[in-house]
C-alpha cells in the first residue's frame, strides 16, 4: 500500500491524533460513492493498518483495494482533509 500524507497534513495529523489513528472507509449514498476519513481509537475489524511517517492509518478492505498512490492533504480554509487520487468521487471529514 503505497499512501502518504502531504506536509500540512502529516504535520495536522501529528498534533491531533492524541493516540488514535486516522481511519478511512468507502462509502456509498445517494450522493455516490467515495471515501470517510475520520479519527478511530482503534482499528475495526477488518481493517488494513499501515504507518505513514509517524501515523497510524486504517483502511477498510474497499478503501485498501483502491487507495494505492494516493496523497492525503489538509485544507486549512476547510479544517479538513482531502484525498488526492483519481477514484476518490468526494472524501468527506467527520471528526
Amino acid at each position: 500500500m503505497n499512501l502518504s500524507l502531504s506536509p500540512e497534513a502529516a504535520q495536522h495529523l501529528q498534533s491531533n491524533l492524541d493516540g488514535r489513528i486516522l481511519r478511512i472507509a468507502f462509502t456509498t449514498g445517494c450522493g455516490g460513492s467515495g471515501y470517510r476519513l475520520s479519527y478511530a481509537d482503534a482499528p475495526n475489524d477488518g481493517d488494513q493498518v499501515v504507518d505513514v511517517g509517524a501515523v497510524h492509518v486504517a483502511l477498510d478492505n474497499m478503501a485498501a483495494s483502491r487507495l494505492d498512490g494516493a496523497v492525503i492533504e489538509y485544507d486549512p480554509a476547510e479544517d479538513g482533509y482531502v484525498l488526492d487520487h483519481p477514484d476518490a468521487v468526494t472524501a468527506v471529514w467527520c471528526g
